[in-house]
């Protein structure tokens, strides 16, 4: 199988993917970005990265001059072809110009040519971007040549959302369901730690979150509905005096379109990011176009190399299938960052790189579709098993 990633930057998930997908047999990983120290910093750290058999690391620019996607557009088809996957872990709005390079890699492709299909998938996480892509031309023409575009692949938006219909199953649909909440968060030991680019942490606190309301699409405003809740209720204990110790959670920006699909299905839907107490009402004090300036400022003041996790707990409320009694089931998540690897990289690039496999595989739908709904879910949530723990839980709601 042979993959590309795209954009393998510091703050980037580049390196986390490429490490996945190395650990496969028969993986042939070529990387690239535009700076070709982040290209060469990225060989050297996964030269100690466990690989698979027969598998190998390769720079996709054999020159040693990086890749910049923009400079050199009308050269992605060169880069692209022949591969069975692209992923881009580049910044979202660069996603359409990989995307058009991936369709023209195709085009040339049509049947009866001998070679197959370069498929695509990223981490997204920018709505307007996602519905570019899965609602527009470039859904028609992935649909005539037989390939599948994939956005929305990373954490959440991401695998919160496979999560999210794996449980809808579990529920009788004849009615909408009650509530869907999907609550995630990347959190240190103390306050914040910078897992990944400022400027997607900015969009996902100041964007107007896209949820369902009385099971119809809206936004809303930004951190709204806000609460706290004991860590015990996501299974972790800080302590004798665990129900003590709280998370905070308000509603942000990452359901992707799933509410596109789930209107009229479900009356309430949304993402709500976890933090500790007290993170919200800094964060109310900054304004937006000074955010990232002043919060670099603040994370300088807490250490760089604490701890950190990431958490996903997923709750569903309606009538049960098999019971038609009001009931809850609750689907977890829980990673942990390691000498390698922060929280963050591990659960949005691992997840991203299980996905691509699959999707390079043929298990997606042809065309242009979130995971969610392109993949079935029960598929990747047993692959995704073997790189960290996901389990499920149903009690009768309060």
């Amino acid at each position: 199988m042979l993959y590309l990633v795209l954009g393998c930057g510091p703050d980037s998930m580049g390196p986390a993917i490429a490490a996945r997908l190395l650990r496969e047999t028969d993986s042939v990983v070529f990387i690239a970005d535009q700076n070709p120290e982040y290209e060469l910093a990225t060989a050297n750290k996964l030269k100690t990265c466990p690989t698979g058999h027969r598998s190998a690391l390769v720079l996709a620019n054999v020159r040693g001059d990086g890749l910049d996607v923009v400079k050199r557009k009308d050269d992605l088809p060169i880069f692209f072809r022949n591969k069975d996957i692209v992923i881009s872990a580049l910044p979202a709005h660069l996603n359409p110009i990989a995307i058009e390079a991936i369709l023209k890699t195709n085009e040339s492709r049509l049947p009866p040519h001998r070679l197959g299909k370069t498929h695509y998938c990223d981490l997204g996480g920018v709505l307007g971007i996602t519905k570019k892509i899965i609602f527009g031309d470039m859904a028609r023409r992935a649909e005539s040549y037989g390939i599948s575009l994939v956005p929305d692949c990373g954490l959440e938006p991401g695998l919160g959302n496979i999560m999210a219909i794996s449980l809808l199953e579990n529920f009788d649909l004849s009615q909408p369901l009650e509530s869907l909440i999907i609550y995630v968060g990347g959190l240190p030991e103390k306050f914040y730690k910078k897992l990944f680019n400022l400027k997607g942490l900015e969009e996902i606190y100041y964007n107007w979150p896209f949820v369902l309301s009385r099971g119809k699409p809206r936004t809303i405003m930004p951190r709204s509905h806000y609460e706290t809740i004991p860590t015990s209720d996501f299974d972790l204990f800080f302590g004798e005096k665990e129900r003590s110790v709280k998370f905070e959670a308000a509603v942000t920006g990452g359901l992707g379109a799933l509410p596109y699909y789930l209107k009229n299905h479900v009356l309430k839907l949304q993402e709500k990011t976890l933090r500790w107490p007290g993170h919200y009402d800094i964060i109310k004090k900054i304004k937006r176009e000074n955010f990232i300036e002043e919060f670099e400022k603040l994370l300088n003041t807490y250490p760089h190399k604490q701890k950190d996790f990431s958490i996903l707990r997923v709750v569903a409320i309606g009538k049960a299938k098999t019971t038609g009694k009001r009931t809850k089931i609750e689907c977890f998540m829980y990673v942990e960052s390691d000498n390698t690897w922060n929280s963050m990289q591990k659960s949005t690039g691992f997840t991203t790189a299980v996905l691509a496999k699959l999707i390079a595989e043929g298990k997606a739908t042809v065309g242009a579709y979130p995971p969610e709904i392109t993949m079935n879910p029960k598929l990747v949530l047993d692959a995704l098993k073997k790189d960290f723990p996901i389990y499920e839980r149903q009690t009768p709601p309060c």
